[in-house]
């Protein structure tokens, strides 16, 4: 089975502070940009549409003050 980090800081923190993110294009290396989100897209996939919307770029908006 495929753990991420998010487990604790997900529990820790809560979905609210948690923002997606790579080390692109190092994790290139190990598999495409693609299958990186794939990853990560698929095991997000407990969370609610609203939580996986925060995750995957809700956060990120916020925080950065970017316009909707």
């Amino acid at each position: 089975a495929f753990v991420l980090a998010e487990d604790g800081a997900a529990l820790a923190a809560g979905v609210e502070r948690l923002m997606f993110g790579t080390d692109w294009p190092v994790c290139t290396l190990a598999g495409s940009y693609e299958q990186v989100h794939g990853l990560v897209d698929d095991y997000t996939r407990a969370l609610t549409a609203e939580a996986r919307a925060k995750f995957f770029g809700g956060n990120a908006a916020e925080f950065y003050r970017l316009p909707a």
